[in-house]
Order: structure tokens, then sequence, then C-alpha cells
């Protein structure tokens, strides 16, 4: 797949609740991968965040796909899904029908074979209440972000954070939405997190990955690197971990004896009140 063309992401209202994401292509080919899904990813993202939670996916000019590129479907999917919406899928590539029904997502995903046949089946399932719903599903998360202000926890993406004392910050990681991963693709944002919280000299942090469903090498160096930085300033972290998968990670690869690590989000803020001399809880 390395010689394919990697297709453009473009999107356009296909009415007042539908939206359709294409990815275009020149006489080549192209392919959704390693390197070109991030875009998707990213077009996806903000869709969902203006709202624009009925989705349908053209993949009609792609190829192939790689296992990146069906995460980044999935992603998106789940996103909707929070938020109350759904995604579609419209593909005529008999390579990819293939991949999407030996990976079962098939069963996951509407697949069409057009996109007028995918936006009309959305429009019959949504006549009576979709605008409604969407729009009650908008007013929901907004809703939550003014409690969540006035709470005292602040939003940084999928990320939610607040100063719990003078000293320690808890920062609930993927908060806004759960069962995501922390992977070489979304690990950045909670990188850039991190690093401002400690530049705004938040020393002692308790980061919460109840949230996380999957945690790769890369979520692991951003923690890692994170407590580097802490250490500088005679800080550290506590986690909190729920999954046993994650607990495994940290296991094989030997951070249980690097972080504290916590069923729950008390213990920990109480282990570093009590445990870190200059951090009171």
């Amino acid at each position: 797949m390395g010689g394919q063309v990697q297709p453009k992401v473009s999107y356009a209202e296909q009415s007042s609740d539908i939206t359709v994401v294409r990815l275009e292509r020149d006489d080549r080919g192209s392919a959704l991968d390693i390197h070109s899904a991030p875009e998707l990813r990213t077009v996806l993202a903000r869709l969902v965040e203006e709202g624009r939670l009925i989705l349908v996916v053209d993949l009609s000019a792609i190829d192939d796909v790689d296992s990146t590129g069906l995460g980044v479907l999935v992603g998106g999917l789940k996103r909707v899904h929070f938020k109350g919406g759904t995604l579609s899928l419209v593909v005529t590539n008999d390579r990819l029908r293939a991949i999407l029904s030996k990976t079962a997502l098939t069963k996951v995903f509407r697949v069409h074979d057009d996109v007028p046949s995918a936006v009309a089946t959305l429009v019959a399932d949504y006549a009576e209440e979709g605008i409604e719903q969407r729009l009650a599903a908008i007013e929901e998360r907004k809703a939550r972000k003014r409690r969540a202000t006035e709470e005292g926890i602040m939003v940084s993406g999928d990320h939610t954070y607040e100063h719990v004392t003078e000293d320690i910050t808890l920062v609930n990681v993927m908060s806004r939405d759960p069962g995501g991963e922390i992977s070489v693709y979304t690990a950045p944002t909670l990188r850039e997190l991190l690093v401002d919280l400690i530049n705004q000299g938040r020393y002692f942090l308790v980061v919460d990955l109840t949230s996380v469903e999957l945690l790769d090498s890369t979520g692991v160096g951003v923690l890692v690197g994170a407590l580097k930085r802490l250490r500088a300033h005679d800080g550290t972290i506590a986690l909190v971990v729920e999954s046993e998968r994650a607990l495994k990670l940290f296991r094989i690869t030997g951070l249980t004896k690097v972080f504290p690590i916590f069923a729950t989000a008390d213990p920990a803020v109480e282990f570093l009140g009590r445990e870190v001399p200059t951090a009171h809880a």
C-alpha cells in the first residue's frame, strides 16, 4: 500500500441532519491506512464536536484499508454513538467489503452501495425524531460542559481535569469519550495536557485511566515522559487503572514499581497528600 495515493478528506452537509464525508483520490487508487487515516480521524472528531452526529463515510474511492484505517472508522462510530448519533459506510470495492466481512465489521456498520441509498435509509430512520434527537444530544453536551465548568472541572479535548487541592490535580483521561484508547494517534493530546499542567506548576498529578479501554506503548511513554518532567520539580504521578489489560501492560513493563497504582481516584489523591511532603490533600 506504500505506493498508493493517499486520499484527501472532504465533507458536505447532505441535509440539516446528515453529513457525508468523502475520501477522494485520483485514477491510481487510494488506501485508508496508517498514513491517511489520521486525517479522517481529525475530520470525524471535528464534525462530532460541532454536533454533526449523523454521518455517512463514503469509501467509494478507497481500494484498500489496514488495521489503522479500520480503527479510525470504529473510533468514529463510537464517538457518534456516545453522543447519540450514528455513522454509515458507502463501500463499492469488493476487497474492502471482504475485509469488513472478515473482521465482522459488517455487523457493526450499515454498509451501502452508494451515497443516495445511505442517505435515504438515514432519512427514513430519523424522519420522526432525527432533528429533535440530535439537538437534544447537543444541548445535553453543552449542559454537561457548563456543569463541569461550574464545578471547577476543565475540559481539554477528550480529557478533563480539576485541581482537587492546592497542590494536587486530577486528570480524567478520555472522560469525554469513554472506551477510547491512548495510542500513537491519541497520545499527543494527553501529552500536551500533562506538559501544560506541569508548565503551570502542577507537580502532583493523579491520572485516572478508568475510561481508557486500551493503552499501548506510546501511551505508556507519555506517562513515563510526564513522570520524568515532574521528578525534575520533585513532583510525581499516581495512576488509577481499572482495566486488567492495562494493568497487565504495566506489570509486563515493570512500571508497577515506578508508578503507584490505585483502583479508584480517592485513595490516589490521599496517597499523594500523605506520602509527598509538599502536597497536601
